[in-house]
């Protein structure tokens, strides 16, 4: 079983926080490997997840230079994240925050914490410091602005359907 050798793998790595690169291959019709892709993960990569080995922001022990987010539905993300073995050797990051959404007024939010990807970049990005922090909060702006928008076209297909209904 491929899965369980590279779980071993992972119990043998040392130094992953030096950096690592990522080559998929695959066979061809003519049986011939081909390079699909080939990924440089640089030292004080982060992976924004939550797992059974996440750590909260106050552990994380070095400096983070490179923020790796999973950006999709929960199971989109979670399917990412099993096709992607090697995203077990990042440390991985927990955000233990007990906000609502922005997003919660146009997509069902199941708890408080369940935050859109942009939402979770910047708690995260603000959660390990760093330059121009106040930018941060324009993107937050802007993603209520997007929100506000998608409500009203929302609310606008919603009247105008009720209307046909009524007719």
């Amino acid at each position: 079983d491929q899965n369980q050798d590279f779980n071993q793998l992972l119990v043998a790595i040392d130094g992953v926080r030096n950096g690592f690169t990522v080559k998929k291959t695959q066979r061809g019709r003519d049986q011939i490997y081909m390079e699909e892709f080939v990924i440089e993960v640089p030292p004080g990569s982060l992976l924004l997840f939550p797992s059974e080995n996440s750590i909260g922001i106050e552990d994380v022990n070095f400096s983070v230079k490179n923020l790796i987010v999973l950006d999709g539905t929960w199971p989109k993300a979670t399917k990412m994240y099993k096709e992607n073995p090697w995203l077990k050797l990042l440390p991985h990051l927990k955000l233990d925050i007990d906000k609502l959404s922005l997003y919660g007024e146009v997509r069902r939010q199941p708890k408080a914490g369940c935050l859109s990807s942009i939402e979770s970049i910047v708690y995260a990005l603000k959660a390990i410091g760093g330059e121009d922090l106040e930018g941060l909060d324009c993107l937050l702006d802007v993603f209520e602005s997007m929100v506000v928008d998608q409500r009203r076209c929302k609310d606008e297909r919603l009247k105008f359907e009720s209307e046909i209904r009524s007719m």
